[in-house]
């Protein structure tokens, strides 16, 4: 009698409880259902202990997700029951999901779990997958050994884009990757939306034009930042495949998931905000034009003369204007530092910098380089910073000054060094840049003990090469001003205390206007090695340049050797890097350039594909090379899609005959004759 009594009050007090959680005719519209999935593997009786367990599990689940700990709420797991009756179980409620709402959309469990006919009744293992939460028991303990291969829901919209359906799947793909990233790094809910717009827009099957496309990703939020990003790069690398020109779809798993759409469906502000960059233009059938020809030919040179020139005043009647202005100010009052938007905040004043240095001590130099000193600094609110101090004596001066300020002003990107000032007081010339603790990348990759290398592990060296990537697709395209940094090295990559990527160091950047994507100097500046060969010979300057430097640098961090070290090879001459990769890409060993500090078993592919896309970005013509929009798409796909790479420029080894013996001379004449005006070779910050 009193058992009886026991398991009638048990029942009543999870029927109330389970009764609580039922969502209201508003809930439940809120939350529609995508997917469910049975494993009709194992079954259980009616009215058994198992099941019993199961709806304990999923009322647990929604009390405990709508009061979890993480922030915000929307996540918990569970485990009930004895064996052979246990039930292991996992709730998460979509990021901008509150406590009721989570509550309410997890009580519509049941209704797949114990539903009648095509639902999941009787059967042990179940996914239930809606717009705003997901649901997943087992009677395995899924919990200890998470394997997000067990269970996949994936679906596409039936209306598809009918041209240029590549293009518009690259966006959609650079679109998740950059929120995967943000959700993973950025985030402790694991948990991102944003939004990629285009002006050129796409026309579906549907006569829609489309122009705006918004996604999401989450992961669980008990995962960390490097499990969460490779959970949702998995699902990233399914989407070729799985969408090939649909406006919409998604891809959901028990541990991350992901989705996307031409309209908005959530209820958050966007976290990340792109724009689309304009479509590349048809490639010309005729020749290339030279600098001396004539006839219509010479009237469009003298109408792109016109145009360079005219650009080039505008520019310098604004600069002539900024510096007029701020030496005005500077005879006037000295400005403080301020915490704010104002343009005033770009205005430091010299004691506040000298003191914040140490009236620029020798102990708090980072480095010394063609512009000169570069020194950390404490502001007196306490937050440290890197001032870049010109020398008197500098090759280079206010012209680069000015180039580094007028390009760093306004950038904001989270792979791009933060300029927070700028400081002009009698001689003294100064750029306030953010401190970054860990230096260069250069310090690292190319340290000589192992021990500093081995603080680069694959992961973190293959999250330099995907951040660097994305801080160059900002300049070049979704900037507003679309930049071409021209001196991309190793020692201009700057690490922060997580060791992610900022590209430092931009006077030798050169500004482009929305309709410029090259031009010609006589002035070949940069570092040797890292310039492309229409550079060095020609003076052409495109967007190519920088994806033919990026190329060089994957390289660098591959093998953890420079670019001009000459290094014995085995067939026993002295070789550069590009000619000791190439040389094992066609003999199919690439594998064996890899950095002898590098443990790569597990990331074999990864490391093969970053080679492979390496060796497509320093091929010798630039039309042969990938933009970086490409780059980042290639990053996220196989490289089974990948072209076939060209032989790279400037590969040759300088081997010895009798005759250059017996003069005592080396076969210098394989090596290109190069302007070698550089510059910036310190370490900064």
């Amino acid at each position: 009698m009193d058992n009886r009594s026991s398991v009638c009050t048990a029942s009543v007090l999870l029927l109330s409880l389970s009764l609580c959680f039922l969502p209201s005719a508003g809930a439940a519209s809120s939350a529609a259902l995508l997917e469910y999935e049975c494993n009709n593997g194992t079954s259980y009786a009616a009215n058994s202990t198992y099941q019993s367990n199961v709806r304990s599990l999923l009322a647990t689940l929604a009390a405990n997700a709508s009061r979890s700990s993480f922030p915000p709420v929307g996540f918990a797991t569970a485990v009930v029951g004895a064996s052979p009756n246990t039930v292991w179980g996992l709730g998460l409620c979509r990021g901008d999901t509150n406590g009721t709402d989570c509550a309410s959309c997890l009580a519509l469990a049941p209704d797949i779990a114990f539903g009648q006919g095509d639902y999941c009744m009787g059967v042990k293992e179940v996914s239930i997958f809606y717009d705003r939460c997901l649901v997943h028991y087992s009677f395995r303990d899924f919990l200890t050994s998470p394997d997000n291969r067990l269970v996949e829901a994936r679906d596409g919209s039936p209306d598809n884009v009918t041209r240029d359906a590549g293009r518009f799947d690259a966006l959609v793909v650079s679109l998740v990757g950059a929120l995967s990233d943000w959700a993973a790094f950025n985030t402790t809910t694991r948990y991102a939306v944003g939004t990629m717009v285009s002006d050129q827009g796409f026309t579906t099957a549907s006569k829609d034009v489309v122009r705006r496309i918004t996604g999401l990703v989450q992961c669980t939020p008990d995962q960390a930042p490097g499990p969460c990003r490779q959970c949702l790069q998995a699902l990233v690398d399914e989407m070729p495949a799985a969408f090939n020109g649909s406006v919409g779809g998604h891809i959901l798993r028990v541990w991350c998931n992901l989705r996307f759409e031409v309209f908005e469906f959530y209820d958050d502000s966007p976290m990340l905000q792109l724009v689309a960059p304009p479509p590349a233009p048809p490639p010309s059938s005729s020749p290339p034009e030279s600098r001396g020809q004539t006839g219509g030919n010479g009237t469009r040179w003298r109408q792109t003369a016109a145009t360079v020139s005219a650009i080039v005043l505008g520019v310098a009647v604004i600069l002539l204007s900024i510096f007029i202005f701020i030496l005005w100010r500077n005879t006037r009052t000295p400005l403080s530092y301020q915490e704010d938007d104002d343009p005033a905040s770009l205005l430091f004043d010299l004691p506040t910098l000298r003191h914040a240095t140490g009236n620029f001590a020798e102990e708090n130099m980072l480095g010394h380089g063609g512009f000169g000193a570069v020194y950390k600094g404490v502001l007196p609110h306490g937050q440290q910073i890197a001032v870049k101090r010109l020398d008197k004596s500098s090759g280079q001066g206010l012209k680069e000054l000015r180039n580094e300020l007028m390009s760093v002003a306004k950038l904001r990107h989270n792979n791009l060094t933060m300029l927070l000032g700028v400081c002009m007081e009698g001689q003294e010339k100064l750029l306030v840049y953010e401190y970054l603790p860990n230096k260069s990348l250069d310090t690292f990759v190319f340290a000589p003990e192992i021990e500093k290398r081995l603080l680069l592990p694959w992961d973190t060296r293959y999250r330099i090469i995907y951040g660097t990537a994305r801080g160059l697709l900002y300049l070049h395209e979704d900037s507003q001003i679309k930049i071409i940094h021209r001196d991309l090295k190793a020692g201009n990559i700057l690490l922060d205390n997580d060791m992610n990527p900022k590209i430092s160091d931009f006077g030798l950047a050169r500004l482009f206007n929305s309709d410029m994507t090259s031009y010609i100097t006589s002035q070949v500046v940069g570092t040797l090695g890292y310039m492309a060969p229409e550079y060095v010979v020609l003076g052409h300057v495109s967007f190519k340049l920088d994806v033919y430097s990026f190329g060089v640098l994957i390289l660098e961090i591959i093998t953890g050797k420079k670019n001009t070290e000459m290094f014995e090879s085995a067939v026993e001459e002295s070789t550069t890097v590009l000619s000791f990769v190439w040389d094992h890409w066609q003999k199919e060993t690439p594998l064996e350039i890899m950095d002898p500090s590098l443990d790569c078993k597990n990331t074999e592919t990864e490391v093969l594909k970053c080679i492979h896309l390496a060796l497509l970005c320093v091929q010798e013509n630039p039309a042969d090379r990938p933009t970086m929009l490409d780059v980042l798409v290639m990053l996220h796909g196989h490289a089974s899609s990948f072209p076939a790479p060209s032989k790279p420029a400037f590969t040759f080894a300088y081997g010895e005959s009798s005759s250059d013996r017996d003069l005592g001379t080396k076969r210098a004449d394989a090596v290109p004759s190069v302007n070698g005006m550089s510059i910036s070779e310190f370490q900064p910050r």
